[in-house]
């Protein structure tokens, strides 16, 4: 897999030079394509905030901090920064090419705070992907761009397991969206070292085909902490052998306790030793800036090209500068193992993992609403009334079938209208509870709504029929759905006082997180307009 590819002409993009080489995947290993050396991320987490005042911060939009930045990424003898965060509306021209210039590969997070898959209450929809495919098309022509990241610890534990599934699927979409548009820039995952499912992680996104497997795999571990810890009594030996066998690149995405301070890093020497270069690829030290959870090497303010040294900066910088790793030349190597068996659904693994959450599909949603008798007034709702409506759908829910909105991961099952944004499936909620009630009520609690006494879509199959966003063919999701066989949420699959499993598992949209995403999404955007 060919990893940093300038795609400009694709994206009518002006063209540069490129000043980093391309990169490339063979097997559990990045390379230089030009010099055919292995290539090892040297890196650090680039996300700072003291002094932001925007809605959405964005370290890339800064040119005063880039300039400022890059100096000290030099001086430290960085190759690389992932950053979490941006607004892909900005301009990023100057700091993606003065990081380009000196030698600075970008790996970049996909969601946003208002566009991440909520591990609560999780969905992959069309409003997401939409959101993930704008970021993908304001980035994907620099040449220093050298992976995406599209999720960061969404399963957390084990009551969040069923939330891989989301990733998973949007791994699959986003990977075909750049397959869509020539590029072949790779899509990872990031976990939080769990100790509890973090097997079934490592397992479920290397396993299946390769349209749907990850591309890389990251570690946030934080187990080294202070000098007397050891590569044995850290843990990161357990680490390491557990990702012996993978098939794709694995590296630690997030790295350096600061529990014991100052911090020393001891941890670089085996990182880029030979107790691990064998199996990773590098990573990337938490973080480069002093923020609240105190874990900077430098104090810096957005907009200032001022640089204050924390007492880490010089360990870090000495801890670097005494690694040289030693990897293998691309052409002596040989790949080897095979994807990794997917877990089975268990008391600690609520996903059936050979089945995936639908491609998200803007007309299918679209059309769904277009059918509606009963819908809300507004297409912008406020923080208040998204808790309303939560509460609403809650109870709908509670009383009757809502299989066409909800998922059961554990068992892999989907509603045909599941990928819709929170928005449109609480509007399908309040006409579910419109229609039970013979058009005698249309209402929402306190929140607006209004009746459509001629709707556009008279017949909803022809909704299922519509593409996704990718281009594939339409096609109902789980069968039965009207009926309220197999819906549900992963949040509880049990009967609950004679309720079915669906209905009862539904109620969970009057938690606080469905009704949070519900305000989030629709003021947003008024995506819909009825």
């Amino acid at each position: 897999m060919r990893v940093c590819v300038a795609t400009a002409a694709v994206l009518g993009l002006a063209a540069q030079v490129a000043a980093v080489d391309p990169l490339v995947i063979r097997g559990s290993k990045f390379f230089n394509e030009k010099t055919g050396s292995q290539f090892f991320f040297k890196g650090v987490a680039y996300q700072p905030r003291t002094g932001v005042t925007d809605a959405n911060p964005d370290p890339l939009a800064d040119p005063v901090a880039c300039k400022r930045d890059v100096a000290v990424f030099n001086d430290l003898g960085l190759n690389a920064v992932r950053v979490y965060e941006v607004d892909y509306a900005n301009s990023h021209d100057e700091c993606m090419n003065m990081f380009d210039s000196a030698g600075i590969y970008v790996m970049l997070d996909m969601p946003s705070p208002k566009y991440s898959i909520n591990r609560v209450d999780p969905h992959w929809d069309d409003s997401m992907m939409r959101e993930w495919r704008a970021k993908v098309d304001a980035f994907s022509g620099y040449p220093n761009l050298v992976a995406w990241i599209a999720g960061n610890e969404v399963a957390n534990n084990v009551n969040t397991t069923s939330a891989a599934a989301f990733v998973k699927a949007a791994i699959r979409d986003m990977k075909a969206y750049l397959r869509s548009k020539g590029l072949k820039t790779p899509v990872g995952y990031a976990d939080n070292d769990d100790p509890d499912i973090r097997m079934n992680l490592i397992n479920y996104f290397n396993c299946g085909d390769d349209d749907t497997r990850a591309d890389l795999y990251g570690i946030n571990t934080y187990r080294w902490c202070g000098s007397q810890s050891t590569f044995k009594t850290s843990g990161y030996e357990d680490i390491t052998n557990n990702m012996t066998d993978y098939t794709v690149p694995s590296l630690l995405t997030e790295y350096g306790c600061n529990k014991v301070r100052p911090r020393t890093f001891t941890e670089v020497g085996s990182l880029y030793g030979p107790d691990m270069t064998g199996v990773f690829s590098g990573g990337f030290m938490y973080e480069y800036s002093e923020e609240d959870s105190d874990y900077g090497i430098v104090k810096v303010s957005h907009g200032s090209s001022s640089v204050e040294k924390t007492q880490d900066y010089s360990a870090f910088k000495k801890a670097l500068q005494g690694v040289k790793p030693q990897g293998v030349k691309m052409s002596s190597h040989k790949p080897g193992g095979k994807p990794s068996t997917c877990p089975a659904a268990s008391s600690v693994w609520h996903v059936k993992s050979d089945v995936l959450p639908p491609t998200p599909s803007t007309a299918r949603c679209q059309c769904m609403m277009d059918s509606l008798g009963c819908t809300f007034k507004s297409a912008n709702l406020t923080a208040s009334e998204g808790n309303e409506v939560g509460t609403v759908v809650g109870g709908i829910c509670g009383q009757t079938s809502c299989a066409d909105i909800s998922v059961n991961p554990a068992e892999g099952v989907y509603g045909d209208y599941s990928a819709c944004d929170a928005y449109q499936r609480a509007a399908w909620a309040i006409n579910k509870n419109y229609e039970n009630q013979r058009g005698a009520v249309c209402t929402a609690g306190d929140v607006a709504t209004k009746i459509v006494s001629s709707p556009k879509v008279a017949d909803t199959s022809k909704c299922l029929t519509a593409k996704d966003d990718i281009g594939n063919a339409g096609a109902p999701h789980q069968s039965g759905s009207s009926s309220g066989g197999g819906g549900g949420s992963s949040a509880d699959n049990r009967e609950t006082d004679g309720q079915s499993s669906a209905a009862a598992a539904l109620a969970v949209h009057a938690s606080s997180a469905f009704a949070a995403t519900i305000a989030a999404v629709a003021a947003a955007a008024a995506f819909y307009a009825i």
